[in-house]
């Protein structure tokens, strides 16, 4: 029975032994730093580090009642500590979780990382979130955090909306010019060849009346009373300034068509294409600083302009007695026919139409004035007719600018004005018409 019992302690002994040599062996300091590169690294429960610890990138984790007796730099990754670190916490980027138990001796600093501080950790030190150069003795050498690049989503939307409006407006524009060609084909036709015959008095009357402008509408806005006629006089020059504006693109429409393509466009063509490369060279020339805003507003002073000596393209500029009498006549006597209901038929309807009284054009008067009106009338250009836009562009490609041209082809023969290209039977019927209400006598064809 002794025997027994004596075996029994020393196999008690040698367990007990057994069982606390590794534990003894396990709390012995490691003297030593470590550096963990990119792994993962568990500094064990009761464990000491005597030395720093250096963390690039990888998982760390500090346990509870582990200790490192130095400094511990953290540059990316993730750490948690939940036990003591007896110098500076140095984090550099990633993420630190000091949890409950965690007690940083030293200083904690994070210029740029993300810290999670439990409310039951203990930092005794300073928490620093800037920069610290302690080599050169300056404890805060810059105050502005660095810049950290954070993605953010791109917003296309302000650039969408800009490109849309300025899409939709040189549209609108195009549209407009367009529009102007077909419902005021001889107004615009004016407006353009003022600008051509006199473009500098066209720039002087624009510029004057700007002027004018302005000084009236100072005076009405001290007036009060009378700003309801400022807004409308305003609105008045600002539809000029389009109405002239829309004139001054068919006419680079019409450039654009002879110079660059050789060829002859539909005037509504030439109105769209033309307003819609004047509104985008505009909005070039408006981004060149200074220059740019100063050359966009001389256009518009020769847009005001054109609309001005025109009076929105009623009357032709320069004008003289002459052209003044035949557009008078023209606007009275259309003023007192009836618009036909019927296209024209095949044949020439001479007994239908009833001739206005014959202007004082006959040779046996003896007048002076008279006589000069029968030297004069036969220079009337062609498009004072009021023959449609292509029939015109038709005579005008022919060298048929005046209506003396046309009469003497009529004296030749219709086969004389049907030999051009494009001119039909249609067409030599309305010249005939316009040539009668004009009080032309058509001469017998051959």
């Amino acid at each position: 029975m002794k025997t027994f019992k004596k075996v029994v302690l020393v196999f008690a002994i040698t367990l007990v032994i057994t069982l606390t040599l590794p534990l003894g062996a396990q709390a012995a300091p490691i003297a030593s730093d470590r550096t963990v590169i990119g792994e993962s690294y568990t500094l064990e429960s009761g464990r000491i580090l005597d030395g720093d610890l250096n963390v690039i990138g990888g998982i760390v984790e500090i346990e509870t009642n582990a200790t490192v007796n130095g400094n511990m730099l953290v540059l990316g990754g993730v750490v948690t500590i939940d036990g003591t670190i007896k110098g500076n916490l140095t984090a550099i980027g990633g993420t630190v979780n000091l949890d409950e138990n965690a007690v940083i001796e030293g200083d904690l600093i994070s210029p740029v990382s993300y810290v999670n501080i439990d409310s039951s950790a203990s930092i005794i030190g300073d928490q620093i979130d800037e920069w610290v150069f302690t080599s050169i003795g300056i404890e805060r050498f810059m105050q502005v955090r660095p810049f950290v690049f954070r993605a953010r989503p791109i917003n296309l939307y302000p650039v969408l909306i800009q490109l849309g409006r300025t899409l939709a407006t040189t549209l609108v524009m195009a549209a407009l010019g367009a529009l102007l060609l077909l419902i005021m084909p001889k107004p615009a036709e004016r407006m353009r060849k003022s600008l051509l015959t006199s473009p500098w008095q066209v720039l002087g009357y624009g510029a004057l009346t700007a002027l004018v402008m302005f000084i009236f509408g100072v005076f009405l806005i001290v007036t009060i009373c009378l700003i309801p006629v400022l807004i409308l006089v305003g609105l008045t020059v600002a539809l000029a300034i389009l109405v002239g504006w829309l004139s001054l693109g068919y006419e680079l429409g019409q450039r654009l068509a002879s110079t660059i393509f050789k060829t002859k466009w539909h005037p509504v063509l030439s109105a769209a294409l033309g307003n819609l490369l004047l509104y985008l060279i505009a909005r070039g020339v408006s981004l060149i600083p200074c220059l740019g805003g100063f050359l966009v507003f001389i256009t518009m002073l020769i847009a005001l302009g054109m609309t001005v000596v025109t009076l929105f393209g009623t009357y032709p500029y320069p004008r003289s007695l002459v052209e003044d009498a035949a557009e008078e006549h023209i606007i009275l006597f259309e003023g007192e026919q009836v618009p036909p209901t019927e296209p024209p038929a095949s044949d020439e309807p001479e007994t239908v139409i009833v001739p206005p009284p014959t202007p004082p054009v006959e040779p046996t008067i003896e007048e002076d004035v008279h006589v000069e009106a029968v030297e004069i009338m036969p220079e009337i250009p062609i498009e004072d007719l009021e023959l449609g836009t292509r029939i015109i562009n038709i005579l005008k490609e022919a060298d048929i600018t005046t209506v003396d041209d046309a009469m003497k082809l009529l004296e030749v023969g219709d086969e004389a004005l049907l030999g051009i290209s494009g001119f039909g039977e249609k067409s030599l019927i309305e010249l005939k018409d316009a040539l009668r209400r004009s009080g032309y006598e058509i001469p017998e064809s051959t």
